[in-house]
Parts: structure tokens; sequence; C-alpha cells
């Protein structure tokens, strides 16, 4: 007899959904044994098991992919994201903290999907719920194939008698099953859904991100037997052969989504993150918290000192981000014509920039002696938010605004904060959209230029972009400049552009960023650019894909590591 252990309840009763758990829930007399009989003969035990797969989606991270690229810095000089981008990938497995080798989560949903059509439960039912699942199986696929390339594709439940070392698949099979996986899941799904559950939109939306990843550079390659893309030939050609009809594929996806007229841009840059009603038509797909069951760290880690609980100097904003937020008028900084002034950098930048950067001046709220407080960032040279970065001030002169809860006096050390998690809204929709026709396309047309402006209206430009205006490189300039601003700091996005476009090897080596060092005399402030990394970072080639975890290929003998990777000993 096959028994579930009651740890799967106790996570899913921590899992965003939140469903009330009735006392007479487990009538079982030996509640810490219930077979799986029992499990598919009661839809509220179902039900909690889908809960559960759902509260392994990742949701806030806490400050490693927003500090490895060009968005942010940490000021703690021994911890992972400072070690990642000096290629200090220090650990007793290799590439260890790196490791997102998702098989325990994938069992468990072939488990479930295995089973779910045979559980005492109405059709109707069984079909979403194995919609939801399947799209979770195809997030986890896509975010280890975004890591390691192809992966061994497993979809059936394995017996102890099986042979369980299974090699990997192709990177261009892995790319086929997962959008396949995404397409059943669309038919499967509901068009509407509760937030924080999987709606047909949302397959369709995952299935736009995955297919723009395949078509992109470092994932573009014709060999239908290669595990990864040789390093040596990843670069920033976004042309190469097959990608015309990749991007096409990418560009269709994305367009489906927009066609469903269900969703639309969050007028309100603040309330975009905090709003949790229906209202919110951004949102597409999200991780839910709600403090008391499950929380984040987000508002502690970012906090200036002064606003402390605990925590804080996790993400301060680069010199290079802040610069790269245009102007009301949608030029960017140094444009003929945009308007900025050097002795007055802060003012006139689109709406963006005051809802992401906490800048010398800009108002911030928190817990002060218990109270909500407001202050004025001060981060020049003598300022209170400014100096002892052991502390926890800033090191770059800036701090994090975006998706803050300005009411919320609760938070603590990784804890206190329960703004969902958006994974996908709707202005990546849009934003891929016209990354993929723009490259498809010989020149941007209409529908390119409609999507860029909508993303940039949004934000509080002006000025509207006309077809024609800018050729087919000016075009991919402004989409990842719109990406680079749009997705910055927490949205976790930027290193992987960089690496999917080819160019990390280019951006993130040999190079440092920079921070702003201000000085008062009187009420002038005076404003200098020094370099703030200590030491140029470091991204060799290899670090276009990660490691496959030693302890994994010491497990399974047919797996191959990744290239310029070395095997665990004894293999």
């Amino acid at each position: 007899m096959k028994y579930i252990s009651l740890n799967i309840w106790l996570l899913a009763g921590a899992s965003l959904l939140f469903s009330a758990c009735n006392s007479d829930l487990l009538d079982q007399n030996n509640p810490d044994a219930i077979t799986s009989i029992d499990l598919w003969k009661d839809p509220k035990l179902i039900s909690l098991y889908l809960n559960t797969i759902y509260g392994d989606r990742p949701g806030w991270n806490y400050n490693f992919y927003d500090n490895i690229a060009d968005d942010s810095r940490s000021n703690w000089t021994g911890n992972e994201p400072n070690n990642h981008i000096y290629d200090q990938w220090v650990d007793g497995d290799v590439g260890g903290y790196t490791a997102y080798w998702k098989y325990e989560e994938v069992v468990r949903i072939n488990d479930f999907l295995a089973n779910i059509d045979g559980a005492q439960m109405d059709d109707a039912t069984k079909t979403r719920y194995k919609g939801e699942a399947r799209f979770m199986r195809a997030f986890l696929y896509f975010e280890m194939v975004q890591r390691y390339g192809g992966v061994p594709i497993i979809t059936k439940v394995q017996h102890i008698t099986d042979d369980l070392s299974v090699p990997r698949n192709s990177l261009n099979d892995c790319f086929r099953f997962i959008i396949a996986e995404l397409d059943q899941a669309a038919t499967e799904l509901p068009p509407d859904a509760p937030r924080g559950r999987v709606s047909s939109g949302a397959a369709l939306a995952l299935k736009g991100r995955v297919a723009l990843y395949w078509a992109s550079p470092q994932y573009l390659t014709t060999d239908d037997n290669a595990l990864y893309k040789d390093i040596e030939t990843i670069h920033s050609n976004t042309q190469g052969a097959g990608a015309a009809e990749r991007w096409k594929a990418a560009a269709d996806a994305n367009q489906a989504v927009i066609a469903l007229e269900k969703y639309e841009l969050n007028p309100d840059l603040k309330a975009l993150w905090l709003d949790k009603s229906v209202n919110n038509k951004e949102a597409i797909f999200e991780v839910q918290y709600k403090r008391g069951f499950k929380s984040h760290g987000l508002d502690a880690l970012v906090k200036p000192p002064y606003l402390g609980a605990g925590d804080g100097g996790q993400r301060f904003p680069l010199q290079e981000l802040v610069d790269a937020f245009p102007m009301k008028n949608g030029k960017l900084i140094g444009q003929p014509g945009s308007g900025y002034n050097a002795n007055d950098p802060y003012t006139g930048r689109d709406d963006r920039f005051y809802a992401s950067i906490g800048y010398n001046g800009a108002a911030t709220w928190g817990n002060k002696g218990g109270a909500l407080t407001q202050i004025t960032l001060e981060t020049f040279e003598g300022g209170r938010d400014y100096g002892n970065m052991d502390a926890g001030n800033t090191l770059t002169g800036y701090y994090t605004l975006k998706a803050l809860d300005t009411q919320n006096i609760n938070y603590s050390y990784r804890a206190g904060s329960d703004q969902p998690w958006l994974e996908i809204r709707y202005a990546e929709v849009l934003l891929n959209y016209a990354e993929a026709a723009n490259e498809y396309l010989p020149a941007p047309d209409k529908s390119v230029y409609d999507a860029v402006n909508e993303v940039r209206t949004r934000a509080g430009i002006t000025t509207t972009l006309t077809v024609g205006s800018l050729s087919k490189n000016e075009m991919r300039d402004l989409i990842r400049n719109e990406r680079y601003v749009e997705f910055c700091l927490v949205e976790q996005k930027r290193y992987w552009d960089l690496k999917r476009w080819g160019v990390a090897h280019e951006m993130l080596n040999n190079t440092k960023y920079h921070s702003v060092y201000i000085t008062r005399t009187g009420s002038t402030y005076t404003y200098e650019y020094p370099e703030r990394d200590p030491r140029p970072l470091k991204f060799d080639k290899r670090m276009y894909w990660f490691p496959i975890p030693g302890s994994e290929l010491t497990k399974n003998l047919k797996l191959d590591q990744n290239q310029g990777w070395p095997l665990p000993p004894g293999r």
C-alpha cells in the first residue's frame, strides 16, 4: 500500500491559495498514514495536493538575480551574488548555490497527472486540474532549460524497478516539449481563473516567453542533437540560421495573448504591485502571499537603516540603470533635445524612475519606533542614509522603491511583506511581442510601434513614436532599453535577457559599474560617478550554461556535464 506523508498537507496549508481547512478534512484514524487510495477518493485532499504543487513555485528572490547583472549591487561582499559576478562559485557541490534541478517537484506533478483521471470528482474539475499541473510542470522544465540547456524529460511515474538513470534530451526537443505542454494546458484551463490560479491566458503567455527564448541567440541552434549551444558559437547575431521561423512563432504566441483582449496595463505603477483585486488586469500569473501564512522580506531588505528591521543592504541600483530611464519626452538623457540637466539629474524623468529608484531627495516610508514614518532620503556625503555600509546604507547612492508597500510597518528579516510576486504581467507580453516581431520583420511595422508606445505611454512619456521613425536596429536597441527599465530590480529579468541576447560575455565581463557620489554645499549638490565594483566583473562563456550539480552527476552516470565545467570526483 502506498502512503503519503502528512507533510504534503502541511506544505499545502502554507501555500498561496489559503483555502479554508475544515476540522473534519482528515477523518482517517491515523492521518499520518493517508493512502493513495484515500487521496484519490477525496476531492478536498486532491485540492490540497494541487495546492502543494502551486506552493512549489518560487516567488520573491532574496537578492541574487538582480545583483549579478547591471541592475543593482549588494553590500555584503561574501554573499552569493558577489561571488557569482567574480566567478567565485565556491561550493561543496559544483554550482551548488545556482542549482535548480527540480525533479522532486516534477515527480510530484507526474504522480498527480498519472492518477487524476481515476479520481472521484467531476470531469470538468479533473480537466482543469490537469491543465494547472501541466502548466506548472512546463514552467519547471523551462526554468531548468533556461539554466542548463537540455535536461532529461520525464513525464511518467518512475518505479524502483525502472532504470532511474535518464540521459539529457536535446535543447530543441526540450523546447518543443514545453511548448506542446503549454498548448495542451491552454485547452484544459478555463479562460478566467481567480488571481493566483492558472488560466488559459497564463499558459499562452508563458508559451510566448518560452518561444522568445527559443528564438534568442543563446538558444538558437539547428542541431537537433545538441544538449546546449556550443559556448564558442554564442554571439549577439539575432538573424542566424533558423531564426526567422522562431521569431515569427514567438511573435504569434505573444500576439495570441494580446488578441484575447483580457489584459491591460495598470495605470498606477505603484498599485500594480499592491492591488490584489480583480481590477488589476495586468497580472497574468502570480505567486500569492498572505501575512500570517506565508510572507517574504522585500520591504525589509531594501530599507535604509533608519527605517530598518534587521535586514537591508541587499539591492542598491547602479548608476547605469538610473541613466537608462528616459526623460518624459521619451529621449534618453544623452540624446539631443532630451532636456536633461546634469546639475539636476532627477528631474523630468519618466514615471517608472520615480516608482523604482530611491534617489537623493526622494520620499520613502517605513517603521520608526512602531509608527509609519515618511522620510526624505539623504544620500549625499554626510547625509543620514549614506556611508557606514556595514550598517546597510547604500553603496551606490540609491535605494530600491519598486514594489514596496509604503504602508507596511510589520516587515522584518525575510518576512512581513505580502505583495504578490507578478511572475507574468501584460507589459512583458507587449514587449515580448515587439521584440519578436521586430526581429522577424524587415522593418518594424505599426504593431511593433503600438506595443512599445503602450508601455511607454503608461510610463508617462508624452511623445509617441511614429511608424517609420526607427530602423530595425534602432528599434531593437529601444526595446532592450525598455525591458531594462520596465522590468528592473525586483523582477529578475535583466540577467536572463543579457544571456539570451548573447551579450553577457561583453556586458558582464572585464568591466566595472558605477555609483553616484553626491556632495552638498549649502543648497547646491555636486554629482560624481565613481566605479562601484571594486574589481572587474568576470563572465566567461561557460557561464552561459550553469553547471549540472555535481551531486546529480554522481547519482546519474548518464548525465553529461555542461561545456567548461568540471565533473565531480569519481566521474
